[in-house]
């Protein structure tokens, strides 16, 4: 069940997270995943709940553009285009402070270390190693990952399963 309020925060949390440069909505959205995928294996839980969809350039959260909109419509959050190293950014930030009282201290926790181990990283670094995921390489194109796969994650043998 996806936590409306989680997510919103996530969102906002990840535009304004000195960890994560150049935050456009593919890396958003790549974050998410492994922020989620994150937790499953380590908490047992996702922290937003999310769905995921398979998409060409890697698994996006089913209602995460919808909670974009929200938040760029009540001006919690931008959404803006700017040029980067000769590609489109449709950039991401924060213009309020996420209220992290909404995450566990454990969450909180894994979302800071998601953000240190990949919030440097390109968008199409991350599309690549979530290419690696056996819930996105299994899934259809345009449906939903299985959450079981997502337990699983790419140091298990894909092969395997």
């Amino acid at each position: 069940m996806v936590s409306d309020r989680k997510l919103s925060e996530l969102i906002v949390y990840l535009g304004q997270h000195p960890g994560v440069h150049n935050l456009g909505l593919t890396k958003l959205w790549k974050l998410i995943f492994f922020i989620d995928a994150k937790a499953v294996r380590d908490l047992g839980d996702p922290v937003t709940g999310s769905e995921f969809i398979k998409y060409g350039h890697g698994p996006v959260p089913s209602r995460g553009d919808k909670f974009l909109r929200k938040l760029v419509k009540s001006r919690e959050v931008t959404s803006s285009q700017r040029t980067v190293a000769g590609k489109t950014l449709n950039e991401v930030k924060a213009v309020r402070p996420a209220d992290l009282s909404v995450f566990s201290f454990e969450e909180r926790q894994l979302i800071d270390a998601v953000c240190a181990d990949l919030g440097r990283k390109t968008a199409f670094a991350l599309s690549e190693l979530s290419h690696k995921e056996p819930s996105w390489h299994y899934a259809k194109m345009l449906e939903k990952l299985s959450p079981e796969l997502i337990a699983y994650g790419q140091k298990e043998d894909a092969e395997g399963l």
